[in-house]
């Protein structure tokens, strides 16, 4: 049985979980990859199992996930979809998470706004706010 922690509030929703990799192309040759500039990443999104991956590849050396990829840490975050991105962070405070940046567009989400949040006790979720 699992216990259901709405963290997000209403109507959020599990969307994906992300993967740092060393290279896409080397692990999926036939993936559809997206470069990110905002965020120094290029990713692709896998279907594993029924569960949606993010995997996630360095597009320069000073992108966040050559820290993860340096340290060994493959597991970079869990994605969760809400309906309004501001009500979400702010539930999310009431629960220990912080945000780490303002909600900016994001590439691989047709421009959708995704925020990143963190809590010292279940780490980084990316909130990415869903198609109106």
């Amino acid at each position: 049985m699992t216990t259901p922690l709405n963290f997000f509030g209403p109507g959020a929703r599990a969307h994906h979980v992300g993967l740092a990799v060393q290279s896409i192309a080397a692990l999926v040759p036939d993936a559809a990859i997206t470069h990110d500039e905002t965020q120094q990443v290029k990713v692709a999104f896998v279907d594993i199992a029924g569960q949606c991956i993010e995997l996630i590849e360095p597009a320069s050396d000073t992108s966040p996930v050559t820290d993860s990829l340096a340290k060994g840490q493959k597991l970079v975050h869990v994605a969760i979809e809400v309906p309004q991105i501001e009500a979400a962070i702010t539930a999310a405070r009431a629960h220990g998470f912080h945000r780490l940046a303002r909600p900016v567009p994001a590439t691989a989400f047709d421009e959708r706004p995704i925020a990143w949040l963190f809590s010292r006790q279940y780490g980084l979720f990316e909130l990415i706010e869903a198609a109106k």
